[in-house]
């Protein structure tokens, strides 16, 4: 039995928990099932009704129109925990103030540094992590652990240890983007995890800026950042310095590790593509590789869908035989998984082409909320994968251990790796 025959079976108040089930279990074909018979899936629910699309036309359409489908659900999960953020507004002086000064200090010109940072990161990570067995788990030792160091290396918020850093990423970004069953222990977890932030950044902030003073600070982004406050007309104050230095570590590890894991896992199951990659990465040829890396991606994204929350009726998929009017105040699962997928648009989308052009990801997303650090993640997620497979580690472990387990949660959690024989 499809999702749609079990979907339309189940009673209104089932619908929601067994979408979200499926979308977590295996989204692809639920998603492709979707896209030819229902590509706009109206999902009643209480308090407010869910939709999702599924069309790259169409989800590229919502995510133009941010005065609709707003980001409006984010606020009150973020501003608790990192105070107002561009992620949680739109069309405001956080987008327009905010992400502009950001954007201008994680400079293009940085990128052949990052990743050679990337490189040399993963490189310990792997050695220190290999247990006595030989055995790599790549999440609990590679792919969290790197996109963590690269925060304080680059962007120069290292935090006061890996733990805390660690606790602080997932559970904002827990809250924030996959608690959307409000369970009030999650939303706690993010709160106390910004006031700790806060308390943390408030005296480490000031001694960046005296080395700053002293002509002895690490040139970093938060180092630029702090040499660069405006004048307070801008109103780019210490508090928007510290609520977006938070911001560099909330999106930045889980998404990045789920990136990195899953695409390895992709890979391990098309032995060609693993053998023509691994060849590409001994050759030194990044952009190569790289097209192997997000193109497996595309067969197993690190995040399905986005949501948005509905501030006026709309028609999607107006002027096609697919047009559904969706009222205000739904919540919109926009899904970039789906969209990258849709073979309306590109024929050979269900084929395995590592040379597709860039154009068509969207594992960055799309639109105004395009991810503020899309260029290091460019870098950090192909380079990382690719150090572990020039490490040799190419082969699943045996049984359950060799398979990504996300352990009923919403990240990867575990995922162990052998070399090859």
């Amino acid at each position: 039995m499809g999702f749609l025959a079990t979907f339309d079976a189940v009673p209104d108040d089932k619908k929601l928990l067994l979408t979200i089930g499926a979308l977590r279990q295996d989204p692809i074909p639920v998603l492709a099932e979707l896209r030819v018979q229902r590509p706009v899936l109206q999902i009643p629910a209480t308090p407010v009704n869910f939709v999702l699309i599924t069309k790259r036309r169409d989800v590229q359409d919502a995510l133009n129109h941010h005065s609709v489908f707003t980001v409006q659900p984010y606020q009150p999960k973020m501003d608790p925990s990192v105070g107002p953020f561009m992620l949680a507004r739109d069309n405001t002086v956080f987008n327009q103030r905010d992400k502009g000064i950001m954007k201008a200090l994680i400079q293009q010109s940085d990128m052949g540094q990052v990743r050679v940072k990337v490189a040399e990161l993963a490189c310990k990570a792997i050695t220190e992590g290999v247990g006595a067995d030989g055995r790599l788990d790549i999440v609990a030792q590679v792919s969290r652990k790197v996109p963590i160091q690269l925060t304080g290396a680059y962007f120069g918020f290292p935090g006061p240890d890996l733990d805390a850093m660690l606790r602080w990423s997932r559970a904002t970004q827990e809250d924030m983007f996959y608690n959307q069953l409000n369970d009030p222990d999650i939303h706690q977890a993010n709160v106390q995890a910004g006031a700790e932030m806060k308390a943390y950044l408030e005296s480490y902030l000031l001694e960046q800026l005296d080395a700053i003073g002293n002509a002895t600070a690490k040139d970093s982004v938060v180092t630029r950042l702090l040499a660069m406050i405006p004048p307070k007309e801008i109103g780019f104050d210490m508090t928007r310095v510290m609520s977006n230095t938070m911001g560099l570590l909330v999106g930045g590890v889980e998404t990045t590790s789920a990136a990195i894991s899953q695409a390895i896992s992709v890979l391990l199951d098309q032995p060609d593509h693993l053998a023509s990659a691994i060849q590409a990465a001994q050759d030194g040829d990044d952009q190569k590789f790289d097209g192997y890396v997000w193109e497996a991606l595309r067969f197993y994204p690190q995040a399905p869908f986005v949501g948005r929350l509905m501030s006026a009726d709309y028609i999607v998929g107006a002027g096609s035989d697919h047009a559904t009017e969706v009222k205000a105040g739904t919540f919109a699962w926009l899904s970039h998984a789906s969209a990258m997928m849709d073979e309306s648009i590109e024929p050979d989308a269900g084929e395995f082409r590592p040379d597709r052009p860039d154009w068509w990801y969207m594992h960055l997303g799309y639109g105004p909320h395009r991810c503020l650090g899309d260029q290091v993640s460019q870098q950090q997620v192909p380079e990382t994968v690719k150090q572990i497979f020039l490490a040799g580690y190419t082969k699943r472990a045996e049984g359950p251990a060799g398979q990504l387990d996300f352990k009923q949660g919403p990240f990867p959690e575990s995922f162990t790796l052998l070399k090859s024989d």
